[in-house]
């Protein structure tokens, strides 16, 4: 199963590669190939150990291949969103676009920061002859950490989600009406769906899992590693590869990301919620547009 698993995210990672370069989807595509080499290293990890049990680089290699992969795959996820509600209509989000990036990928950024030194400590202990106890509860609290702003951020999306219908099809961003009704856009839609939901289950997962330490009972459970931990990121890596952004938004992926750029940081003085930003302008003051001021917008044909 680990040589399956290592051929598959080797696959998912050549096509996210392709795209990257077909669709030149930078942010995104970086995040998924880093989130595919860890993966693929991981793999080649526990491949190792199978056949040499007290290898130490090997048990170091596969807790930190396949225990940060994740992270980067999450960071991937989040970018998505951004350029999802510009496609919308920034208006209509709670919180700016750029918030959805920079403020959770921030927050993966310190779910990773946690993790790292867990999977440092529990080679250090393993080389030394200790059970890696301490290692797995410092994975345990960065993974726990990634859940709950994953969390969080699947809240801001349902909210997003209600306001857009609340409002009608009528207030969305008119620019982009075509690419929204394309079927390329509703399939990239349900495909980071269900990389979505693959996350989240693999990450509650890997709590319960790491809550028993490397040696508990669940730790030494492989098939319920393999369907929970390896078929759930695999299922990400393809369906988030399959289903590209860059395929899903098509040539608007160029345009709406060169809208976000006019977007102010969220780090700046009132410029995390929406309600507190003015429209930008070419000049670079701010405004956010309203309904009636997008219906005057030229539309683009993104596909």
């Amino acid at each position: 199963m680990n040589v399956t698993l290592l051929c598959l995210f080797s696959t998912a990672g050549l096509i996210h590669t392709y795209f990257a370069v077909r669709y030149k989807t930078r942010g995104f595509s970086i995040c998924m190939c880093i989130a595919c080499a860890l993966e693929t290293s991981g793999y080649v990890g526990r491949i190792i150990a199978y056949t040499n049990p007290w290898s130490l680089p090997a048990f170091f290699i596969q807790i930190n291949g396949i225990g940060l992969g994740p992270t980067f795959f999450a960071a991937g996820i989040y970018l998505c969103l951004t350029r999802i509600v510009i496609a919308y209509g920034a208006n209509i989000s709670i919180v700016q676009p750029k918030v959805y990036t920079y403020f959770f990928i921030v927050c993966d950024i310190v779910s990773l920061v946690i993790q790292l030194p867990g999977g440092i400590i529990s080679s250090v202990w393993a080389a030394e002859g200790k059970p890696p106890t301490l290692g797995a509860h410092i994975g345990v609290a960065g993974i726990g950490f990634q859940v709950f702003s994953l969390s969080v951020w699947l809240i801001l999306c349902a909210v997003f989600a209600l306001k857009c219908r609340s409002v009608g099809e009528e207030a969305w961003d008119p620019r982009y009406q075509k690419m929204r009704n394309h079927w390329r856009f509703k399939i990239f839609l349900v495909g980071l769906g269900i990389a979505i939901l693959a996350l989240y289950i693999r990450s509650i997962y890997r709590i319960v899992e790491l809550s028993g330490g490397y040696t508990g009972h669940l730790a030494r459970d492989e098939t319920a590693f393999c369907i929970l931990e390896g078929v759930m990121i695999v299922i990400l890596a393809f369906s988030t590869g399959i289903f590209h952004p860059g395929y899903g938004f098509g040539e608007a992926y160029s345009v709406i990301t060169e809208q976000k750029d006019t977007f102010p940081s969220p780090w700046a003085k009132n410029a995390f919620f929406t309600k507190d930003l003015a429209l930008i302008s070419q000049q670079g003051s701010i405004e956010m547009a309203t309904p009636d001021d997008q219906k005057n917008f030229p539309r683009t044909e993104p596909i």
